[in-house]
């Protein structure tokens, strides 16, 4: 059993001894306001044949009646039916850059952490969109495959660091590869990734694996996370303290963002670059480069419809009044008391009634 509106469920609660003790009292206030005006002896001839059991039936009638009535308003539903809904969107697959040169400070508060924001952005603005999340650094792994699944994508977004991939370096062309395979045989619309990493690439092939993923029908959009000046990477030692991460010459390591190269995958893509300023940047990628693709249909999961059956109380409600209604108080042909004899007429003793 299950109710649409159960509010109404805690009114019933509230309304019904209420409502008890005042039916209670307007019948005691009845019987103590007829005491007061009429002597118990004419009280009594009065009311031959009424049955105080039938007025207290009527008025149980009532109350059943009104509490019923509440309980048509909270809407109880029995039994239900699956039907499967299907629904329209785009297929996203976000490639998440998690190598050390997204530990750069030169945007605040580091790299990593605004790129998590546009992922959320992007989930917030995608709502009834399909998203999967691929995580690369020196090679590139599929974290969310494509669903509905906004909780799973967002849970991996946050757990996403630096460490979750242990070959380190930057390859934006396994990331590519890996996010045109998550795309499945459903996926019959427009296909499209987002790139969000600061540009640094460590590997060949990029350009190629965007052109052949072109060519399959996806597009691909770069988001640049960071700035030209860049800044020098900085990690934690094991007692928490920050020192500069070096190279194998022994100098620190300072990641700048590429923007060209980014440029180029998109244009490659089919796409293009946006630098990261804030949740507008997702909001003009979506305007301008998602939404005019065309919509992949895809089965969202099945619905449960519950079924009404607010009818029942609502009958038994009018059908007990109807009953309230036409039942008497009496609870039969009162005694007929014997006629008095006209005004002015004499009773002689022995005269027998004609």
């Amino acid at each position: 059993m299950n109710y649409a509106t159960p509010q109404f469920l805690w009114l019933a609660a509230f309304f019904t001894p209420l409502l008890t003790v005042f039916l209670w009292w307007t019948w005691r206030r009845k019987q103590w306001a007829a005491a007061q005006f009429i002597r118990s002896r004419l009280w009594a001839q009065l009311t031959v044949g009424v049955s105080p059991a039938r007025q207290i039936a009527k008025r149980v009638l009532i109350a059943v009646a009104l509490v019923l009535l509440i309980v048509s308003l909270a809407r109880p539903q029995y039994g239900f039916t699956e039907e499967e809904a299907r629904a329209s969107g785009l297929d996203i697959v976000v490639c998440f850059d998690v190598s050390r040169s997204m530990l750069g400070t030169d945007v605040a508060p580091s790299r990593l952490a605004k790129a998590k924001l546009a992922a959320y952005d992007l989930a917030a603005i995608a709502r009834t969109d399909r998203l999967g999340l691929v995580a690369f650094a020196g090679t590139a792994f599929l974290q969310v495959p494509l669903a509905l699944d906004d909780e799973a994508f967002l849970q991996s977004v946050r757990a996403l660091d630096t460490d979750v991939i242990p070959e380190q370096g930057t390859s934006l062309a396994d990331a590519i590869r890996e996010a045109a395979a998550a795309f499945g045989k459903d996926s019959t619309g427009a296909r499209a990734v987002v790139i969000l990493t600061d540009g640094e690439d460590h590997e060949e092939g990029a350009l190629v694996a965007a052109k052949k993923a072109a060519l399959e029908g996806v597009r691909i959009f770069t988001i640049g996370v960071g700035t030209a000046q860049g800044a020098l990477l900085q990690a934690s030692d094991p007692y928490g303290n920050p020192v500069f991460i070096k190279d194998a010459d022994g100098n620190a390591v300072k990641s700048r963002l590429n923007e060209p190269a980014l440029k180029e995958i998109a244009e490659a893509g089919g796409g293009f670059y946006l630098p990261l300023q804030g949740r507008r940047t997702l909001q003009t990628l979506y305007e301008r480069g998602l939404a005019p693709l065309p919509k992949t249909e895809f089965q969202a999961g099945r619905t449960r419809e519950w079924i009404e059956r607010f009818q029942w109380p609502l009958g038994i409600a009018i059908l007990l009044l109807m009953i309230e209604i036409v039942l008497p108080e009496q609870a039969g042909s009162a005694p007929r008391r014997p006629a008095s004899p006209p005004a002015g007429s004499l009773a002689r003793p022995g005269m027998a009634a004609p």
